[in-house]
């Protein structure tokens, strides 16, 4: 038997697709490219704040790493055993968006100065 992802459709703030398809955030898009690339769109939680990088859970290992498949060469990925819910596996697919180039986006701030001038972020930690 395998997890039914339902259980994690139960927050206000994730938006429910038909087929058992859960979303946190703005991740249309990678849905899209899933379903472009002929990935069956079912029984599955993406999460994440944008579509440049995000985790999607999958109940067994062969979807996630069927998931990972899809996505390269577009995005980077990287599957793993994410944990165990109700005794049963969850496996999860990380991706970050590659540039054109190959190498990957950062999907963090490193780098953040106010209109007044003032830096508050320098690489990547706060500047006090």
């Amino acid at each position: 038997m395998t997890l039914d992802m339902s259980s994690y459709g139960k927050s206000r703030w994730v938006k429910t697709h038909p087929n058992h398809v859960y979303t946190f955030g703005a991740l249309e898009p990678v849905l899209s490219i899933l379903d472009v690339r002929g990935f069956a769109l079912h029984n599955l939680f993406l999460m994440g704040f944008n579509d440049d990088c995000g985790t999607i859970l999958f109940p067994t290992e062969s979807r996630a790493e069927n998931a990972a498949a899809a996505l390269e060469p577009a995005f980077e990925t990287k599957v793993y055993l994410f944990a165990t819910h109700e005794g049963e596996s969850v496996w999860a697919t990380d991706y970050t968006r590659r540039a054109l180039d190959g190498t990957t986006l950062s999907a963090f701030i490193t780098n953040l100065t106010l209109k007044d001038g003032r830096q508050v972020i320098k690489d990547g930690r706060w500047v006090r």
